[in-house]
């Protein structure tokens, strides 16, 4: 789980992360081959941890534990919904993201008739289709050609965030 409680603040999303790495150390060593982040669950009392930071610090902190070769990473999160979400997590190290929210949306959508002709399944495979094309059409604009190449590779900048946070979560990001 990728929640941490929200009266503890800044310091316990933190340590909500440093338990994380932890936790997934310990799993790989065990000889779990794939790790689940989720934010399902937020409620009046528990937050979700933003999808990218979650994910950044555990590939780095696997990183750091060398275990990252290990294992994959999942991630199930409703904050997933546009191309650009999405290569942003892969390019910090997530292996496979479920949008859950999304296909909850275009459930309803259908539902509500906005949606015509098309039913659950046809419609994710429309979604996921879209989503495949906008990544791979991003990976071509910077000359990448495999998502192998492009997941982990970071080729980002973060902008307006301290250089400590940074080192910690975001490791070698300009």
């Amino acid at each position: 789980s990728i929640l941490y409680p929200i009266a503890g603040g800044a310091a316990a999303m933190e340590k909500v992360l440093d338990q994380l790495i932890k936790d997934a150390v310990a799993a790989i060593k065990e000889g779990t081959t794939i790790v689940i982040l989720s934010d399902r669950g937020v409620n009046k009392e528990n937050a979700a941890i933003p999808a990218l930071l979650a994910a950044g610090a555990l590939q780095h902190g696997l990183s750091r534990e060398r275990q990252r070769s290990h294992c994959g990473i999942v991630l199930e999160t409703a904050e997933a919904r546009e191309v650009h979400h999405f290569a942003l997590l892969f390019g910090y190290g997530v292996t496979a993201v479920n949008p859950y929210l999304v296909y909850e949306i275009l459930d309803d959508m259908i539902l509500e008739g906005l949606l015509k002709d098309v039913n659950h399944d046809k419609a994710i495979q429309n979604y996921i289709k879209a989503v495949g094309l906008g990544i791979n059409k991003v990976m071509t604009k910077i000359g990448i050609s495999t998502l192998k190449s492009y997941r982990g590779a970071q080729i980002f900048e973060a902008v307006g965030l301290s250089q400590p946070f940074v080192d910690k979560f975001f490791t070698k990001t300009a």
